[in-house]
């Protein structure tokens, strides 16, 4: 699973986690809309303050407040570099924290567990590495009957918790569900027909002028109902844009519509997407090992770019030393040329937290 930002209305405290489950196929849409509408439900029934956006709009409403309820949903699905980057000169630095000479160097855990599944011929529906409030999991969903489901669950269990093993990931539990697809029968919302129809007439409408924006879609929940706008920050139209769009809520007799606008810059927004790919290709070892006490692996782009990565760790001057050499590893595998390919000549600072959110580095 992958938060946002003024469109860009920068919070420099706001994480950013990326996310993305390993989706059977022929279940995608039904998975990803089920988890939709569970966060949905939390968006309405919290009240919180909204992060900032990035992620296209129909995505954004409904992932927005992730993090900030504190339930985000991270599988880190990286395609993580295969070749060694420890330097002779960092070895011994390297030596001093545990596993440091597997870090960044295999596949996502999730990715091989679920080829080795599917290869097995179990049923898997979704397969995905999960974290609510500290707590990190190998969440299996299971397809078939109540019967099949009972007889596989200890294989499959067992096979998960060879592998979290065999990487040294002591900090996940396991967690198998069996998918009973009568649990989880979508009824759409019927006003989203008519919201289709406004969107694709205001589309219509904005070509017609000739008038570039990023999105304009309508939702929302009863009252909160709103059209959200998103333009490149240059655009100078902005009153004329607003305009096209109330004339078609008229028509469709929802006038009283707000219209929110987001100005986006376009250089910042390809930016965070390229360091989200990033964050994926560092988090997994130091988040699987109980060794390494991290809690969390974020980023921000603003207004540079910044690796966050929160610990569990009291502010100590033993614990400094281990931050300041965790931050040269990490420093030195961002310079191999397969992540200089990404990083693209970006500046960029590690920062490593104790708790309290207290810098350790």
């Amino acid at each position: 699973m992958k938060k946002q930002f003024n469109s860009f209305m920068d919070d420099s405290s706001l994480e950013k986690l990326n996310g993305e489950l390993v989706w059977k196929s022929n279940r995608k849409q039904k998975q990803k809309q089920r988890l939709l509408e569970a966060i949905d439900q939390l968006e309405q029934s919290e009240s919180v303050k909204s992060g900032n956006d990035i992620l296209p709009m129909k995505q954004n409403r409904l992932l927005r407040n992730v993090i900030y309820c504190g339930i985000a949903l991270v599988i880190l699905s990286g395609a993580f570099i295969s070749s060694a980057f420890v330097s002779p000169a960092m070895a011994q630095v390297a030596a001093k924290i545990p596993y440091l000479g597997q870090l960044f160097k295999q596949e996502p855990v999730s990715d091989v567990l679920y080829q080795e599944l599917e290869k097995k011929g179990y049923k898997i529906d979704s397969l995905g590495q999960t974290y609510y409030g500290g707590k990190k999991q190998i969440e299996i969903s299971v397809t078939g009957s109540a019967k099949y489901f009972k007889s596989v669950k200890g294989d499959i269990n067992k096979i998960a918790k060879d592998m979290l093993e065999a990487r040294h990931f002591d900090t996940y539990k396991v967690k198998i569900t069996r998918y009973d697809p009568s649990q989880y029968e979508y009824k759409p919302d019927p006003r989203q027909e008519k919201y289709d129809k406004i969107e694709e007439e205001i589309d219509n409408e904005l070509k017609k002028h000739n008038y570039h924006v990023l999105s304009a879609t309508i939702g929302g929940f009863d009252q909160d109902v709103k059209v959200e706008l998103e333009v490149p920050d240059t655009e100078q139209h902005i009153e004329e844009i607003k305009q096209i769009i109330n004339d078609v809520l008229i028509k469709n007799k929802e006038e009283k519509t707000p219209i929110k606008v987001y100005k986006i810059n376009l250089k910042k927004r390809e930016q965070d997407g390229r360091w989200g790919n990033i964050i994926n290709d560092v988090g997994e070892d130091l988040l699987g090992k109980e060794e390494y006490h991290v809690k969390m692996v974020g980023y921000s782009v603003h207004p540079e770019p910044q690796v966050l990565i929160y610990t569990s760790l009291s502010n100590s001057e033993e614990n400094r030393q281990f931050a300041n050499e965790l931050e040269e590893v990490i420093d030195e595998f961002l310079q191999t040329e397969d992540m200089k390919a990404k990083i693209k000549g970006d500046s960029y600072r590690i920062i490593i937290y104790a708790k309290g959110k207290k810098k350790l580095n």
